[in-house]
């Protein structure tokens, strides 16, 4: 088969992907864009009107709080959350006594729908009937004192975190794929010569999971900037503006406001968000790596 053969086959088979990329992400996208610059309510076609509603959410104290917690949690989530992953791999990777039962008690939280956590940590944590109050009794303290985690503003963004930042069972998954595909030989060498094995995995193990680990950072950050679900299953974003982000934001515009335009506006500010932390990620990564081999 000639090339000019070959690419009419890759170009005929690309198409459909092609295809639906823009029927499914880039057309939404594109109109999304559009609408964003427009004047666009539930009872009016798009009329463009330039910058407003840019210039409204960023008068919106709630916009700005929204995206003060948007990137807590994004920090919180690359750093912590991801590293929580790793240190997990590391001791599964040595597979001691009992590991298949905290392999599979740590990965079952990552197979819950995220939503029925936030149901779960609502019940759980309520000071009426949740766990707290047993506790209290048991304690000889007065349950007229239990904190509502979720609806005290002095907890509540911590309280929200909590439910999700332990559960790192996907990063370690990906980082103990990653530790398999090491050689064997490099370790047995090195115990050779006499490494330990916290030597092992400083100077072996842990160096070569810095571009897997900048994979996960990448996951984790983008996660973060469209999380919704288990915060408006616990909070709703609130109380008052505590547990706000973008997509929460984002949707109160729409259903409380009823303006699409608007809501857009926000959405064009949280892709824009994503895109900026996955190319600074990638970025920083890339560095450490040049600066490593040079």
């Amino acid at each position: 088969m000639s090339n000019k053969n070959k690419k009419k086959w890759i170009v005929l088979f690309t198409l459909p992907c092609v295809a639906l990329f823009c029927l499914v992400y880039a057309a939404p996208i594109l109109m999304v864009l559009y609408t964003s610059f427009c004047e666009y309510t539930v009872s009016t076609s798009p009329v463009l009107k330039g910058l407003q509603n840019f210039a409204e959410i960023f008068r919106d104290t709630d916009f700005r709080v929204s995206v003060v917690n948007t990137l807590k949690w994004v920090l919180i989530q690359s750093t912590f959350h991801v590293t929580l992953g790793l240190v997990m791999a590391l001791i599964l990777r040595r597979k001691p006594k009992g590991w298949k039962i905290v392999r599979t008690a740590y990965m079952i939280p990552n197979i819950i729908p995220t939503a029925a956590t936030g149901v779960m940590f609502t019940l759980l944590l309520n000071p009426t009937f949740g766990v707290l109050k047993p506790v209290y009794e048991a304690l000889g303290l007065d349950t007229r004192y239990i904190v509502n985690l979720f609806g005290n503003s002095r907890y509540a963004f911590w309280t929200v975190t909590a439910t999700w930042v332990f559960y790192a069972g996907f990063n370690t998954i990906i980082f103990l794929a990653e530790m398999g595909a090491v050689d064997k030989e490099i370790y047995e060498a090195a115990v050779v010569d006499g490494a330990t094995p916290w030597q092992l995995d400083r100077y072996i193990t842990i160096p070569m999971m810095k571009n897997i680990f900048g994979t996960c950072v990448t996951l984790a950050s983008v996660a973060m900037v469209s999380q919704f679900d288990i915060i408006y299953m616990t909070t709703k974003g609130g109380p008052g503006n505590a547990t706000l982000n973008l997509p929460t934001y984002l949707y109160k515009i729409v259903t409380l406001e009823n303006n699409y335009g608007k809501a857009n506006a926000v959405g064009v500010v949280q892709i824009a968000l994503g895109l900026t932390l996955v190319i600074l990620i990638q970025r920083l990564f890339r560095q450490k790596r040049e600066r490593k081999e040079g």
